[in-house]
């Protein structure tokens, strides 16, 4: 037991230079200079007797041995640091907590049920990273992303938080001055307010006669912000499709009025994501708990 207890610098620097992607970066975190993590990783792998890093003058990349190893050694880190955290604690969940999600989602869902969070969980500190890029959770220590849509990486583990509506809609000024459309075909003849996605804006469809088509909309305003485009929809401007959580309140009170909801395409998943570990620490348990019972979205 005492040689693994000798090792663990040099676990610690293997570890830290897969996360942070280089001996240089590692050593910044660590305290130490890219020389001094070189040689512990050099000395694990000849005390182990595997290559278990590729390594370039830009980058480092496991191997397929050094993949399956850095797993199960993160898992005992994270673990003992977990350890340590309750013992401290006193069992009580604390800590750092970095949470992900999309810009529109985190301003106008996330930060008004987040208060009830910190309230209740006084002694974790939560930094909330807004932005519309797809994290790398390991890489950037993310603990907990919430995403929409479906998910390319099948390694994370998700819990389901509902389903985000599509909804299109219209302020009632709007419909007053230019009329009712009677069907989404009508939409040609009206100012479509759409969400750019890369840059491109998304296209409108629709089911008409059992068949999904598209409609050929067009505007005199398009943004990747969600806020923008209901603000626009609420000055008059014209017709928008939002996800449920931008609107609802809006649909409620008679600002903006629903149309053709049922020709819609079906929502976006809502998933909280995390990267599998056999023992959360208890400040993402807490967390998760919490957006199973604060954070569904219809």
């Amino acid at each position: 037991m005492l040689s693994v207890f000798n090792q663990l610098p040099e676990l610690i620097a293997f570890v830290e230079s897969v996360d942070v992607g280089s001996f240089s970066a590692a050593a910044r975190s660590l305290g130490t200079t890219p020389s001094a993590i070189s040689k512990r990783v050099a000395k694990l792998e000849d005390r182990l007797g595997i290559r278990l890093l590729q390594r370039t003058t830009r980058s480092l990349s496991l191997t397929a041995e050094g993949t399956t190893y850095y797993d199960r050694v993160a898992r005992l880190l994270q673990e003992l640091e977990d350890a340590n955290d309750s013992v401290i604690s006193g069992g009580r969940p604390r800590g750092k907590l970095t949470v992900s999600a999309s810009l529109d989602f985190g301003q106008r869902f996330l930060m008004q049920r987040l208060p009830i969070f910190l309230k209740e969980y006084p002694e974790i500190q939560v930094n909330l990273q807004l932005t519309e890029r797809l994290v790398d959770l390991v890489a950037e220590g993310i603990d907990v992303a919430i995403r929409l849509g479906d998910l390319e990486d099948s390694s994370l583990i998700r819990r389901h938080l509902g389903y985000a509506q599509f909804i299109l809609c219209a302020s009632p000024g709007y419909l007053q001055k230019y009329g009712n459309p009677a069907t989404p075909k009508d939409l040609v003849q009206h100012n479509c307010m759409r969400y750019l996605f890369n840059g491109q804006p998304l296209p409108w469809e629709f089911l008409i006669d059992g068949v999904w088509q598209i409609i050929p909309v067009r505007s005199s305003f398009n943004s990747d912000s969600g806020e923008s485009l209901k603000n626009a929809a609420l000055s008059d401007l014209g017709i928008v499709r939002m996800l449920s959580f931008h609107v609802k309140e809006e649909l409620k009170t008679g600002q903006l009025v629903s149309l053709f909801f049922e020709q819609l395409p079906p929502g976006l998943a809502t998933q909280a994501v995390f990267t599998h570990r056999r023992n959360l620490s208890p400040r993402v348990q807490v967390f998760l708990e919490f957006l199973s019972t604060h954070c569904t979205v219809s």
